[in-house]
C-alpha cells in the first residue's frame, strides 16, 4: 500500500491524510525489508510504541506484496527431520513429521518423505508442494505421529486481505506460514493498544490488527514476538524490531547477522538510553562499520517523504 494513499481515522471519526512521521515509519519498514544485507537502524522518536506499529505495518505490507516462490521452495528443500508440515488430503489438513527431502523411488522427482497414518513412509512429490504442503512448525523434534489439524486458517478466504493483495500472493504466504517480522516489546501492551490504529485505503477501512497474525488465534503466522527468556532462531531474511533501549541492550547481540531496528523512546531512562548509544558507538568502531544514512535519505527523497523533525536516526552496516 502506498503510504500517500492511506488515511487514518481521527478521534472524532474523520479521515485524515497520514502524518509525516507515519509515512516515514511505513516507508522505513518497507525499505529495510527489501535489503539483503544485515543493516542496523537506530531511531529515536517521541513515542516508540506508536512508531513501531506503523513500522511493522510497512514491513508486513511488504511481505504481503512480495512473497517469493524461490524462498518457499528453498524452505521445502531444507526441511529437517522432525519438522512438522501440514499435508492436505481431501478436505483435511494432517500434521506430519518430515523424515527427509529426497526423491520418489526410481525417479528424479523430488519429494518430501513423511511418516503417514499407517506408520509407513509417504512420498509427497514436488508437483504437490505449493498447493498441498504448508510449513507448520520450525522446531526440530523427534518424528511424531500424524495428527488431524482442525480449523486450519485459509487467508485466501479473508475478504479484507483479498481487497489489498492478490490470491496468488496470499497462497504463497499461507504455504510458507513463517513469520518474517519479529517484535521484541512488552507483548501484552503492544497487542492491547494495537486496535488504536484505524486506517482507510480508497474507502476500505481496516484495523492494523487485521493484517497481523501471530499464531495465537489461528494457524497462520506472519508476525512473531521475541520472548525475554527464550532463544529464537529467525530466518535469514527476517527483521528483528526492538521497542525500547532495555530490550535492545538485552538481546541485540543475538541478532548480529540479521536486519534490526532499534526504536527508542526519547523519554526513556537516561541510563539505558546512554548505555545503548555507547554500545552502538563501540560496535560501530570495533567492527569497522560504515554509515548508510545517505542511502536512506535518498530512498525517502524518491518516495517524497521527509524525516520528521525531532527524530534521530543512524543506520550502519558492518
Amino acid at each position: 500500500m502506498q503510504s500517500q494513499n492511506l488515511k487514518y481515522k481521527n478521534v472524532d471519526g474523520s479521515l485524515k491524510a497520514l502524518e509525516n512521521w507515519m509515512c516515514f515509519s511505513i516507508e522505513l519498514g518497507g525499505y529495510l525489508k527489501q535489503l539483503s544485507q544485515p543493516i542496523k537502524i537506530y531511531i529515536s522518536v517521541p513515542s516508540n510504541l506508536l512508531f513501531s506499529y506503523f513500522f511493522v505495518f510497512g514491513a508486513v505490507d511488504y511481505d504481503f506484496k512480495n512473497p517469493s516462490t524461490e524462498a518457499l521452495l528453498d524452505q521445502y528443500l531444507n526441511l529437517k527431520k522432525g519438522q512438522r508440515i501440514l499435508y492436505k488430503t481431501g478436505d483435511d489438513w494432517v500434521a506430519h513429521s518430515v523424515i527427509e527431502v529426497s526423491h520418489q523411488p526410481n525417479s528424479d522427482t523430488r519429494a518430501i518423505l513423511v511418516k503417514d497414518r499407517l506408520d509407513s513412509i509417504n512420498y509427497i512429490p514436488e508437483t504437490r508442494w505449493f498447493n498441498y504442503v504448508r510449513i507448520h512448525d520450525d522446531d526440530i523434534t523427534t518424528v511424531r505421529n500424524t495428527r488431524l489439524v482442525r480449523n486450519v486458517y485459509n487467508i485466501i478466504d479473508n475478504e479484507k486481505l483479498k481487497k489489498f493483495y492478490s490470491e496468488e500472493k496470499l497462497q504463497l504466504l499461507m504455504m510458507q506460514n513463517t513469520p518474517q517480522t519479529y517484535v521484541y516489546a512488552n507483548k501484552k501492551e503492544w497487542k492491547d493498544f494495537l486496535d488504536v490504529i484505524k486506517l482507510n485505503l480508497d474507502g476500505d477501512s481496516f484495523q492494523l490488527s487485521e493484517l497481523l497474525f501471530d499464531g495465537s488465534e489461528s494457524t497462520f503466522k506472519n508476525l512473531a514476538f521475541i520472548e525475554q527468556n527464550r532463544s529464537v532462531t529467525i530466518p535469514k531474511e527476517a527483521i528483528a524490531i526492538f521497542v525500547g533501549s532495555s530490550r535492545a541492550l538485552r538481546k541485540m547481540d543475538d541478532f548480529d547477522e540479521h536486519k534490526c531496528v532499534f526504536i527508542i523512546d526519547q523519554y526513556d531512562s537516561n541510563e539505558k538510553f546512554e548505555d545503548l548509544q555507547f554500545k552502538i558507538e563501540q560496535d560501530f568502531l570495533m567492527s569497522q562499520s560504515h554509515s548508510v544514512n545517505k542511502e536512506i535519505l535518498e530512498y525517502m527523497d524518491g518516495k517524497h517523504v521527509e524525516i520528521p523533525k525531532g527524530v534521530e536516526i543512524f543506520a550502519w552496516l558492518s
